[in-house]
């Protein structure tokens, strides 16, 4: 039996209408419906174009370019006004959805860039525009647009040489397998959620690590009494504490205890040799899998300095970001990164894949 609340007309069509669906399918019910012209069917809409000074506008009011730094907002905005100059010279400007569609026109405005690091920045500010203003317009991928920006490079002895993902899985690993396996373990994890250097690791006091700031404090380099805050991921940072406190908790009390070197062979007292460091990572390299015979003799401690910058560049951090990341003096400094890894920037991970990988669940 239908329930009928109230005698208006509405009411009344409501009881028809379900005694109409309890005798016949949803399906059948529809199509009557709609060839009666009872219902509308809209049609799914076409994607609206935007044109491209609209995107140019909008891009640089966006949240995603303000909160670059000023550095690379100032830079960014020179490589818009080019690309702008570039896209105004064309027989008919272009509409934002054709640079998907069509994305030659992107392969032309870099083909008179005769150096790779000049050609590689554009291509990477390039990736950044159409990502956000595509995400903004259209909520669609820029697939073609990041094939066609890849940068090919060729390997070069003097570039940088870097641990693969996979290469840094399996070192970690097999740290946990040797004599100290909870110091090595913390030691690449500090190297590879900071990017430090080796004389700066050995160097670190338990006073340098500052837990509520999230950095720690390293001798700058050729300056052994000046101290700078370096950046480290949440996860390598509760790592150095869960050590600091395992290896030196009984000795909290003690007036000295802030001086006590994190890494040390004798309770504290001097620092762990770089030498010993170095013959902690070559023994880990030497029994890798994953790691070639040549690939062996060119990997070293400071190839997880590399490996830091290659996936903060992977993610898509700017490049001034991770300059400042690395405590580098000169942006020039960092941009031989982007000779070899700037093809390797189109997967899409955790803001820095050492924060959040399996491989740092020591307690599990």
């Amino acid at each position: 039996m239908f329930k009928v609340e109230g005698n208006s007309p509405v009411a009344n069509l409501m009881v028809h209408l379900q005694k109409l669906a309890a005798t016949n399918s949803h399906d059948h019910m529809r199509q009557a419906l709609e060839r009666s012209n009872l219902i509308f069917v809209e049609e799914p809409n076409e994607r609206k174009d935007v044109t491209f000074e609209e995107a140019v506008n909008w891009y640089l009011q966006s949240s995603e370019f303000g909160r670059k730094s000023e550095a690379t907002q100032k830079t960014y905005r020179s490589e818009l006004n080019q690309f702008v100059s570039f896209v105004d010279s064309l027989p008919e400007t272009p509409s934002l959805l054709s640079f998907e569609k069509n994305p030659k026109v992107l392969l032309d405005y870099l083909k008179p860039v005769k150096t790779q690091n000049t050609r590689s920045k554009k291509a990477s500010f390039l990736r950044d525009f159409f990502t956000v203003t595509f995400t903004r317009f259209f909520e669609i991928d820029i697939k073609k647009i990041k094939e066609t920006l890849i940068v090919d490079v060729e390997f070069d002895e003097d570039l940088p040489k870097a641990f693969t993902k996979e290469q840094v899985e399996e070192i970690i690993n097999l740290s946990r397998l040797t004599n100290d396996g909870f110091r090595n373990f913390v030691i690449l994890w500090t190297f590879l959620g900071s990017g430090i250097r080796l004389n700066e690791l050995t160097q670190l006091q338990i006073g340098d690590i500052c837990y509520n700031s999230q950095n720690i404090k390293v001798r700058v380099k050729g300056k052994k009494l000046q101290k700078v805050p370096r950046r480290i991921t949440a996860t390598s940072l509760e790592l150095l504490r869960k050590y600091v406190s395992f290896k030196y908790g009984s000795l909290k009390g003690q007036p000295n205890y802030t001086d006590l070197y994190v890494f040390s062979t004798d309770k504290g007292v001097t620092p762990i040799s770089d030498s010993t460091v170095q013959k902690m990572l070559d023994g880990l390299i030497s029994e890798a899998q994953t790691i070639s015979p040549e690939e062996k003799e060119r990997l070293s401690v400071h190839s997880l300095r590399h490996s830091f910058a290659l996936f903060a560049l992977e993610e898509g951090v700017d490049l001034v970001s991770i300059s400042k990341l690395l405590g580098h003096k000169s942006l020039k400094t960092t941009t031989i990164y982007l000779q070899l890894f700037n093809s390797m920037l189109l997967q899409a991970i955790e803001k820095h894949p050492f924060a959040r990988s399996l491989a740092a669940n020591l307690f599990d």
